[in-house]
């Protein structure tokens, strides 16, 4: 990811890295190299003369990124995604040689991976308290005769 904060900026870096790639025999691919901005405005990038596509969003390291900069999309996606994550893991929320605490940690770190960059909005955190919720009821309903501490 390269981040400029003007277009001529963005032209030169983006020069600056083929440049150097080029170096080392490795090559950019244009038609899968894309730009988004976040204040709306046009973006006219070349690599190697190929206009480089402006998007709306795009997905970097699992976290969805929009031209708006909000977070809503993504942790939408992220929560709708989970519980069938959940439901794969039947086998080890009912495992009792794995201890509840150890339990809920994965449970959250499936759910909140990359979260750190997340600026939450009210409904955002009532929707994700709601999923957690539904996560431990499912870790929690798997003890059948409290055998954890």
């Amino acid at each position: 990811m390269i981040l400029a904060c003007s277009e001529i900026q963005l032209q030169e870096l983006v020069d600056r890295l083929v440049r150097v790639s080029g170096n080392y025999e490795l090559l950019i691919n244009a038609e899968k190299t894309k730009i988004i901005t976040t204040d709306g405005s046009s973006c006219n990038i070349d690599i190697n003369n190929i206009l480089v596509e402006k998007v709306a969003s795009f997905t970097y390291l699992g976290s969805l990124i929009t031209d708006d900069a909000e977070c809503t999309k993504d942790i939408r996606g992220r929560l709708a995604k989970d519980p069938g994550i959940g439901a794969n893991l039947k086998k080890i929320w009912q495992n009792h040689g794995i201890r509840i605490s150890t339990k809920i940690r994965l449970m959250k770190a499936l759910a909140m991976y990359g979260c750190e960059s997340w600026t939450l909005k009210k409904d955002d955190e009532r929707r994700i308290g709601a999923f957690e919720m539904k996560c431990l009821s499912q870790v929690l309903t798997s003890i059948v005769d409290g055998q954890e501490d």
